[in-house]
């Protein structure tokens, strides 16, 4: 089964995770909401891609999982090439790249509003692969 990380989730593709990245990610999520404090039902909804409450702990949530999973600098810089070689499956990657670009394209005025606006965009190209613990 394939899956999309973003932490952040940033929904890169992967095959079913394993025990120590579910626990990464975990540890990611403890930290994030602890260091965030967004409103852990709004958290909830995001696996469902319920995007549609914004806030501004729920955006730092977004960057926190980003930065935590080595996917994006606390500047809201996307690191592209960490992403893509998690991928996997290297016939893959040209559609991750395209969705990736894509969503890097709508960048936001501060490093939360790029890391949400990005994990909300990849929701949007692509749901079923995309997860956001």
């Amino acid at each position: 089964m394939k899956a999309f990380i973003l932490i952040a989730v940033c929904l890169v593709a992967v095959q079913a995770l394993t025990d120590e990245q579910k626990e990464k990610l975990k540890k990611h999520k403890t930290e994030c909401l602890a260091e965030t404090k967004p409103d852990e039902q709004l958290v909830a909804k995001l696996k469902n891609g319920d995007y549609k409450t914004e806030s501004e702990p729920l955006k730092k949530y977004a960057l926190c999982m980003m930065v935590k999973s080595e996917l994006m600098t606390k500047d809201g810089k996307f690191k592209k090439d960490v992403a893509l070689a998690k991928v996997p499956d290297a016939a893959d990657k040209p559609m991750v790249e395209k969705h990736i670009d894509a969503c890097l394209a709508n960048k936001g005025s501060t490093p939360q509003e790029t890391a949400w606006r990005y994990v909300k965009c990849y929701y949007e190209k692509d749901p079923k692969h995309a997860i956001f613990l």
